[in-house]
């Protein structure tokens, strides 16, 4: 069998444009609406931003799954999803996350007893309240 140098001739297909030129203008019109978002590190965590407006929309979520997770379902949502609440979820971790620091030090540089005793009662409340705060910062 002979081969003959020859090249293929591809045909420009034939596009209805005003009709794909409408279904792009809808596409973009509907990301408009509801924006894009994308996940920024940030000190400390991770913060969701608007791509379009680069508006910071949730701050300093502490894990990188989690808001990896978030932003994806509010990637694929049709509509603008209230975020106040979760917020308010994320700073009580971190409030609970420099308690326990807090009580942590305590009891290693105290000598006192008391105070010994009821910084570790406060550290095992805040540790369960951190670990409360991050059970709803899972369950976007």
């Amino acid at each position: 069998m002979i081969k003959l140098a020859t090249k293929h001739i591809y045909k420009n297909k034939k596009y209805n444009k005003p009709h794909i030129a409408k279904k792009l203008d809808k596409m973009a019109s509907n990301i408009a609406k509801r924006g894009v978002f994308i996940v920024a590190k940030s000190n400390p965590g991770f913060n969701i931003i608007n791509y379009i407006t680069k508006e910071v929309i949730i701050y300093n979520i502490p894990f990188s799954k989690i808001a990896n997770e978030v932003n994806k379902s509010m990637n694929e949502s049709k509509e603008k999803q209230s975020v106040l609440n979760y917020q308010n979820h994320i700073d009580r971790y971190y409030k609970y996350y420099n308690d326990i620091t807090f009580y942590k030090h305590t009891i290693r540089t105290s000598k006192d007893k008391t105070k010994v005793f009821s910084a570790g009662c406060r550290l095992q409340d805040a540790i369960q309240m951190m670990n409360t705060a991050k059970e709803y910062i899972r369950h976007f």
